[in-house]
């Protein structure tokens, strides 16, 4: 007896959609990030740091979406073009916390004008209200992939 197979299209597979997008969405300020010396993966912890102040790499790689050993390799390299440093905080000498530096905040400086118009170009095709709605959608989308992760995570460490 033959299984029957599900309706499926490509085209409208969730996965498939959001691959397109990421894929378009990073190649397309590729040249931006190069003119000012810096990887799009430099450029998102540049950016953390510039929002939020020193941080942990554990928190920097959580807000990044770069993976732990990952991010270890990139602060070093970032380190070594004085981008940010590692600095132990008096309060607490067992917490490294990672710190952007003038020639970081230059970076940054060159690139968020230039960002905020790349999303404003790339949400052109949106209402005000849509976008907003799309950021909610998207932001609820991936806490409910992290929060499944981490569901995950702690029923294979139980």
């Amino acid at each position: 007896m033959a299984m029957e197979m599900p309706e499926f299209h490509l085209e409208r597979f969730l996965p498939y959609l959001v691959h397109r997008v990421g894929s378009h969405l990073a190649e397309g300020f590729e040249e931006q990030f190069a003119e000012a010396g810096v990887s799009l993966p430099e450029w998102r912890v540049l950016a953390v740091l510039f929002e939020y102040g020193p941080q942990t790499m554990g928190d920097i790689a959580r807000r990044t979406s770069i993976n732990a050993s990952t991010m270890t390799r990139l602060i070093g390299q970032m380190e070594k073009r004085n981008l940010v440093e590692r600095a132990r905080p008096a309060a607490n000498q067992r917490t490294v916390n990672v710190l952007l530096l003038e020639s970081g905040n230059r970076a940054v400086a060159t690139l968020l004008p230039k960002v905020l118009d790349y999303e404003k170009k790339l949400s052109a095709c949106f209402s005000g209200a849509e976008l907003e709605t799309f950021k909610i959608l998207l932001t609820k989308f991936f806490n409910t992939l992290t929060s499944d992760a981490s569901s995950e995570d702690e029923r294979l460490a139980s």
